[in-house]
């Protein structure tokens, strides 16, 4: 008797043990991954996550225009692809990023037999500058800002109070060439104000084009020679800055700051940033 209770007792734990490991085998996840250009990067697993507020908090995967992303998830589910909730056509689970900078929440299913998943890649297109070379000249002259050294002048044309494109446009006096330089704005960004850093250099903010809320931006270091972009002030979203100039060793630039959610009720700040630390952006 006593040996059939004991025989009954190990049968019951393991049919346990081996129901537990069924049950968690049948509920596990499998893990994945997106391949961005040459960056390969995990799938964030979306625990029924609210993209529309939390997005700006999940990590991101930067990349250039134009870039092949290629989704690679365990066990091989069928996938599908959405932007927001906008279906994207695959091929070989791969998909074209936008040309367009900013950044690009996408939501991928995955579909395996006996269960489903949902992930989440974050993809921040990057700028992107190019040289297009042109012979008109820009119809407001008085316009230009002349160089340091005097050989080269600077200005954004076409940037009007509200919802205009503004392009940047360097002359060089010794050959008498121009040429816009532009960027993968798309139909959002543009760059706003620009001032010479060096001889061979601007800081720009760049900002949103449409509507009356925004009325500046981030402030960037732009080469000129390379067409390299920098980071100088990437403020949060309620700040931005409006205005800015150099005098010395100190960069003075205004800061408008919004104390509403709505951004309908803001005030002005004076800010300072002493050129080294500019410097020291520059060389890490």
């Amino acid at each position: 008797m006593k040996k059939t209770l004991f025989m009954v007792l190990i049968t019951l734990i393991l049919s346990g043990c081996f129901g537990m490991e069924n049950r968690e085998t049948k509920e596990s996840i499998d893990e994945g991954t997106i391949t961005v250009g040459t960056t390969k990067s995990e799938l964030i697993l979306n625990e029924e996550i609210p993209l529309f507020e939390y997005a700006h908090q999940l990590p991101t995967i930067a990349t250039k225009p134009n870039e092949i992303a290629t989704i690679h998830i365990e066990n091989e589910p069928k996938i599908s692809v959405y932007l927001w909730d906008e279906h994207v056509p695959l091929k070989l689970n791969s998909f074209s990023i936008p040309y367009e900078m900013g950044r690009y929440v996408y939501n991928i299913e995955a579909e395996w037999p006996t269960k489903k998943a949902n992930f989440i890649a974050v993809i921040e297109v990057q700028h992107e500058f190019k040289r297009v070379q042109r012979e008109k000249e820009p119809d407001v002259s008085n316009a230009w800002i002349p160089s340091p050294n005097g050989e080269k002048q600077v200005m954004i044309e076409g940037l009007g109070e509200f919802e205009a494109h503004g392009t940047i446009v360097l002359k060089e006096l010794n050959s008498n060439t121009m040429e816009n330089i532009d960027f993968n704005h798309g139909l959002q960004w543009t760059a706003k104000k620009i001032a010479w850093y060096d001889n061979d250099s601007i800081l720009t903010t760049i900002g949103l084009v449409h509507g009356t809320v925004t009325r500046g931006g981030n402030l960037y270091h732009l080469n000129l020679t390379t067409l390299e972009l920098t980071p100088i002030l990437e403020l949060p979203v309620k700040e931005e800055v409006t205005d800015f100039s150099i005098e010395g060793n100190l960069l003075t630039y205004e800061v408008h700051v919004y104390e509403d959610d709505e951004m309908s009720k803001g005030y002005m700040e004076t800010r300072t940033l002493e050129l080294s630390a500019i410097e020291q952006q520059l060389n890490d």
